[in-house]
């Protein structure tokens, strides 16, 4: 039976191969903090997917959160139905998205596609959209079925509060949307040997599993000396073929000499000389705020010290109020010191008057912040930045190509004593850097970098939104997406792709970039080289992370 709700959707999909299964399910639990709700969790593939529907109630209503059949407002009353603790709760799309356990996420139209595939859905049915799919592929996914997946058919909610379909019907929410007021969806009949692929209206209540960004243990692997290249992509649900036409996209429509994608520790694209040393202009900010980490853990920088009680001075002096900037303020980029730096770079045309802002409550992209961060660091550790890095990191993570006496700092000391440190780098140890953080830190088995100062990088400080209060040009800029962390950038505008949920960047002037997008479990390292004069600038830079994500549709 058809939902005659549900509108059929001409949207472009994944194409993914069948991957390796084992014949009976790896299953594990997960364990939601916030209510401490078990759930049983699944391998297919490579992917680890929710095997029952999602349940958390932070509170129930018939409008984003419900529970089928009941109308009230009481959390209590609404988990002690029988179909709540049979079925779980139905959500709006908005709702699904938010509430997300952290680790996990709404699955994207290509993440479904290549859980389809990878229980034998063949690529080129799974291509199409309305009710596709047959036999053993379909019965895998369904309750006491191979896969382990165990679709249950919760029924759900029309936008208007009535609940259909119960027992009959299992809807499941897509994080890709449709149009403003349609999002994708799965759909399949207690009697259908096929599963729709569909859209539907966002304000309806659907059944949620949420898929985990790490896949599975087994397929997550570390480079030894070299990167070594993916023999089979499918298995993350690439097209080889569309994965190959970026080659010719990159040559065509960028300036980039080097570029490097990494899944899951192995390479699926090469360009470039990407073994190369060069340049890469203010991805050395990320750089410093990775190295801090340690020494912030075992208590050696302490982020709460002041400019004052650093005796941090400058050329000219600076105001009082300037000195009250602690360090969290300087990395943040809201030391409220508005001094020239000693290189250019920094949004100094912005500056207001100094002493204008109390420290820590201003944003401006600001040179002058990063380049004492570098000083505070050598200063609070007692050591050169270059070789502190090549011990704590470049060592740890086996770089490929570094050479510390290609590594030094400059700038007009007469502006400010505060050095830029620059850094050359190969494009493939940018991308061990990116490994690194999306490792949350880890390399193998060894915690270079405190996972909890990870997740203080990551996090946004300023938001894509209060970004606009300061740079006037990026109302004239569609393509400017982020916020920002701690010398980071956070993808963050409202109209992202759900690709982009969780990612980061390093950026430099002329296109240097390491993006880390945990939701694909990818690295994407991009590298110009700045002596020819060329720039890969950020749209060009985005339209490839598009093109790059087209390869899975």
């Amino acid at each position: 039976m058809l939902i005659a709700a549900l509108i059929p959707g001409g949207y472009n999909c994944v194409i993914a191969q069948q991957s390796r299964t084992s014949a009976t399910p790896q299953t594990g639990s997960y364990t939601d903090p916030r209510d401490g709700k078990v759930y049983k969790t699944v391998n297919i593939g490579t992917q680890v997917w929710f095997a029952e529907n999602f349940a958390y109630l932070p509170e129930v209503d018939t409008v984003n959160i419900s529970v089928y059949g009941y109308k009230g407002n009481s959390v209590k009353k609404a988990k002690e139905t029988k179909s709540y603790k049979e079925y779980g709760a139905l959500y709006s799309w908005e709702k699904a998205k938010e509430l997300a356990p952290k680790g996990w996420r709404l699955p994207t139209d290509a993440d479904w596609m290549q859980l389809e595939t990878a229980v034998g859905m063949p690529k080129e049915i799974a291509a199409k959209s309305g009710w596709r799919g047959s036999g053993k592929s379909i019965t895998a996914l369904k309750e006491n079925g191979s896969s382990g997946f165990s679709i249950k058919f919760a029924g759900w909610r029309t936008d208007y509060g009535d609940f259909r379909f119960q027992k009959d019907h299992a809807n499941f929410w897509v994080a890709d949307s449709h149009d403003p007021a349609r999002a994708h969806e799965r759909l399949m009949g207690v009697n259908n040997q096929s599963i729709g692929r569909e859209v539907g209206n966002k304000g309806c209540g659907f059944s949620v599993r949420y898929v985990r960004d790490t896949p599975a243990e087994e397929y997550i692997t570390y480079p030894e000396k070299e990167w070594e290249m993916m023999e089979n992509v499918s298995d993350f649900g690439w097209s080889q073929d569309k994965i190959n036409q970026l080659y010719r996209y990159a040559i065509d429509s960028t300036n980039a000499t080097g570029i490097i994608v990494v899944q899951s520790g192995e390479m699926i694209y090469d360009y470039g000389d990407t073994h190369e040393l060069s340049y890469i202009a203010s991805v050395r900010k990320s750089l410093l705020a990775m190295l801090y980490g340690k020494y912030e853990e075992n208590g050696t920088i302490d982020l709460n010290k002041t400019l004052k009680e650093l005796n941090i001075d400058d050329v000219g002096g600076l105001l009082d109020i300037e000195r009250e900037a602690k360090i969290i303020d300087v990395l943040q980029s809201k030391s409220g010191v508005f001094h020239p730096a000693s290189n250019p770079g920094g949004n100094e045309w912005l500056f207001p008057e100094r002493g204008s802002k109390k420290p820590g409550t201003y944003f401006i992209y600001n040179n002058w912040d990063f380049n004492v961060a570098g000083y505070i660091f050598e200063q609070e550790t007692g050591q050169d930045i270059y070789t502190a890095f090549e011990r704590d990191i470049a060592k740890k993570i086996g770089f490929q190509q570094w050479d510390l006496t290609k590594q030094q700092k400059s700038g007009d000391t007469s502006k400010s004593k505060f050095k830029a440190y620059h850094f050359e780098l190969s494009t493939r140890d940018m991308a061990r850097l990116g490994y690194l953080m999306l490792r949350k830190g880890n390399w193998k088995k060894e915690q270079v970098i405190p996972e909890s100062w990870v997740e203080k990088l990551t996090t946004i400080t300023t938001s894509y939104a209060d970004m606009y209060k300061v740079d006037p040009r990026l109302k004239d800029w569609p393509w400017w997406k982020w916020g920002q962390g701690l010398m980071w950038r956070i993808w963050d505008s409202p109209d992202l792709k759900p690709e982009f949920k969780g990612a980061y960047t390093a950026t430099g002037n002329q296109g240097q970039y390491i993006t880390v997008i945990p939701s694909m479990d990818i690295v994407v390292a991009l590298k110009t080289k700045a002596v020819y004069g060329r720039r890969t600038d950020k749209e060009m830079y985005e339209r490839f992370l598009n093109k790059l994500f087209e390869a899975k549709k």
